[in-house]
């Protein structure tokens, strides 16, 4: 009797998703009239929210004026002040961020608008992941697993709301060539540490920056200016920000030993590696490693 063994008419899949993001010093705070904080810029996003009251944010030299449910999205080395209008007091909301993401980084880099005013297209699609990121911000949250991953998954609520939102704003435009450029060296440069720590590829081999560059047609200076435009970071900081994920995922594999990792990802000896962990870490492979394997 013939035993068919592929009865398959029709599949769908979840493309394979790889992704880190940094989430620093969110919090809400309630501050009197006289409060104010000076002028500063910081390398991540930020997400500032008037809860209640109102709040004077200066960005870049222009002046916005925050009331209940008004929010700012601000990027990297955005310079900006904020001080409290009115008689009284008054409490905000603010998550600082950064993700890798190579599409959603661009998106974000790409708005040009900060100010998005409660009931706001923006503020309408995060509200709701910021509530649920304000009710869990407390010490009990940071403790138990239960908030922690309730946590996560609000911010990757945020995160998409975000990049919805500025997806379809962004929709209609068609990419620059230095958008198409940035993203065919990304894309370049992922591949090039994919095939490295899958073991395709000898680390030793690794595809250079200017190699890549010579591979589009530009000069690594053009290359340098363009990428970082497009996604907030030089060329060799986002492979070394891929290697150190690469690194990561590869050390939490029992099979592989950390001479192992090491040589993948083509360094010349363990030493070499194990001091640029702890450059990108500030701990040792094996103390990163002992959290996950006795």
């Amino acid at each position: 009797m013939e035993v068919k063994t592929d009865r398959m008419r029709k599949e769908m899949m979840l493309p394979d998703m790889e992704s880190t993001f940094r989430v620093f010093a969110a919090h809400w705070r309630t501050v009197d009239r006289d409060w104010k904080y000076p002028s500063h810029k910081h390398p991540l996003f930020e997400v500032n929210l008037v809860l209640s009251g109102t709040q004077e944010m200066k960005v870049n030299r222009t002046v916005y004026v925050q009331q209940p449910g008004d929010l700012l999205l601000l990027g990297p080395d955005d310079v900006h002040e904020s001080r409290v209008l009115g008689e009284e007091e008054m409490t905000y909301y603010c998550v600082h961020f950064d993700v890798d993401e190579r599409a959603f980084r661009e998106l974000l880099y790409r708005n040009e608008a900060c100010y998005h005013a409660a009931g706001s297209e923006l503020a309408s699609a995060i509200r709701p992941a910021l509530d649920k990121l304000i009710a869990l911000t407390s010490e009990e949250a940071v403790v138990r697993v239960e908030s922690r991953m309730a946590a996560l998954s609000a911010l990757f609520e945020l995160f998409a709301g975000i990049s919805g939102t500025l997806g379809r704003r962004d929709g209609d435009a068609p990419p620059s060539r230095m958008s198409q450029t940035a993203s065919e060296v990304a894309a370049l440069l992922e591949q090039a540490v994919d095939e490295t720590a899958e073991g395709t590829r000898d680390g030793r081999d690794m595809e250079t920056i200017e190699s890549i560059a010579a591979a589009v047609g530009y000069s690594p200076s053009s290359v340098n200016r363009m990428f970082t435009s497009v996604f907030g970071v030089s060329p060799r900081q986002y492979m070394s920000n891929l290697m150190l994920k690469k690194s990561k995922l590869l050390l939490m594999d029992p099979e592989l030993t950390i001479e192992d990792v090491s040589h993948r990802l083509g360094y010349k000896n363990i030493a070499h590696f194990s001091r640029q962990f702890k450059r990108w870490t500030g701990e040792s492979p094996s103390r990163f490693r002992g959290r996950f394997h006795n």
